[in-house]
């Protein structure tokens, strides 16, 4: 079985000793590496119907790893979890938007959880967001490339403070490019940042174009790519200085 470098990093998110529920488990792969290396003590897995979670059971079944019935779980979102049942909830591969639903779905059961790791596909600036307002603090970011993509894992962890005050808006670029990008491999944020960058030319040029006055438009866009290039720049000196490991 050849799994995605993306499994493995969410995998690594785990620390040993860790009980953990994966919500939209699917083939359960994480889950199974998390049981196979002896990680956790418990891994709940959940999935919306009995044909979604059949595909968990089969992966089990193939590696020839047994576990009790109730650790699968027919169940939408942390319906099926109780309070602090495990150490860490894993939800990977959904949007953003579908994240942050599951996750305000039951803000107190939420929060009675050590760790969540999260991969949203699209709009992790927005998840960022809501975790911040909610007072989680992301303890890690990590960029993993799986094909043609570059994914985000974001780790975080509830704070002393159940709700903050944002000091930018939710559009603001910073919170889909952070700062903790500074810290990451120069190969994998070069991909996700630099692609941005150009989009963002391709885009001002555009706009130079237009028989209307754009120049407010083009001012904000400019200002996003200075962001931008100052992380890149700030990233590559902090990997020539062997630093750029990730935190």
């Amino acid at each position: 079985m050849r799994l995605s470098r993306r499994i493995y990093a969410l995998f690594e998110c785990v620390s040993k000793g860790e009980s953990a529920a994966d919500i939209g488990t699917d083939h359960g792969y994480v889950p199974m590496l998390l049981v196979k290396n002896r990680i956790s003590p418990r891994v709940i897995m959940g999935d919306i119907s009995p044909d979604s979670l059949s595909k968990a059971v089969a992966t089990f079944k193939e590696a020839g790893l047994e576990v009790p019935d109730d650790d699968f779980r027919v169940c939408n979102g942390l319906d099926g979890i109780n309070p602090g049942e495990v150490d860490d909830i894993i939800i990977a591969g959904l949007g953003a938007h579908t994240i942050v639903s599951i996750l305000d779905s039951n803000p107190g059961k939420t929060r009675s959880f050590k760790k969540l790791i999260l991969q949203p596909r699209k709009h992790s600036g927005n998840l960022r967001y809501y975790l911040y307002v909610n007072g989680y603090e992301i303890v890690k970011e990590i960029l993993v490339p799986e094909g043609k993509f570059m994914c985000e894992i974001i780790v975080a962890a509830p704070s002393d403070t159940e709700s903050r005050r944002p000091s930018l808006p939710e559009d603001s670029i910073e919170w889909k490019y952070p700062r903790a990008y500074e810290n990451l491999p120069y190969e994998y944020v070069s991909q996700r940042v630099g692609w941005k960058i150009k989009s963002i030319d391709e885009e001002i040029e555009n706009l130079k174009g237009s028989k209307h006055d754009r120049s407010q438009l083009i001012g904000r866009l400019q200002i996003e790519r200075e962001y931008l290039s100052s992380i890149l720049d700030k990233n590559l000196k902090n990997n020539s200085k062997g630093k750029g490991q990730g935190k």
